[in-house]
């Protein structure tokens, strides 16, 4: 019985040993860590918050979207819901038996349908605030994007090919 504990503890001990080396065979590789997508709206936080208090409050009077009422937040929070309902009725769709491809079908494409509404209501918010911004703001938020640091916090060693 003793034994039995004993070689549970080393297979343990194996796996959590190997499993802190390749976390730091990870970090040592220095890859770059972006948390961007393809889709460049994503940075509509990174926008805001590239602002100035003083900026930020001033948008907020002017009525701008996403910074003012709420109503944006509320839009995009309704487009929230509709996905993760959607997610759940394709997971209770999956685990039909039998299968029904149409079913599937049909609820992957309702998935899609609130996506695209979540994405088109986000595109909008990020056009009318950069409609606002001064072209030194523009500029300053354009930098900020591509200014990411992998997971150490050093600049990639090869540029983006896609930056202007």
């Amino acid at each position: 019985m003793k034994s039995k504990w004993l070689v549970i503890a080393l297979v343990v001990s194996v796996a959590l040993n190997v499993a802190a080396v390749g976390i730091g065979i990870g970090f040592a590789t220095g890859k770059p860590y972006r948390n961007r997508g393809i889709d460049p709206t994503a940075g509509l936080e990174l926008l805001i918050r590239s602002l100035p208090e003083e900026r930020r409050a001033e948008l907020a009077q002017e009525g701008t979207p996403a910074m003012s009422d709420g109503e944006l937040r509320r839009r995009i929070g309704a487009t929230i819901r509709d996905l993760r309902r959607s997610q759940r009725t394709i997971a209770r769709t999956l685990a039909q038996e039998p299968f029904d491809p149409d079913a599937a079908s049909a609820a992957l494409a309702i998935f899609r349908e609130h996506m695209a509404a979540n994405q088109a209501s986000g595109h909008q918010a990020f056009v009318e605030i950069l409609g606002r911004l001064t072209p030194d703001e523009r500029r300053r938020f354009l930098d900020q994007m591509g200014s990411r640091k992998d997971r150490r916090g050093r600049h990639p060693t090869r540029p983006d090919r896609d930056r202007p």
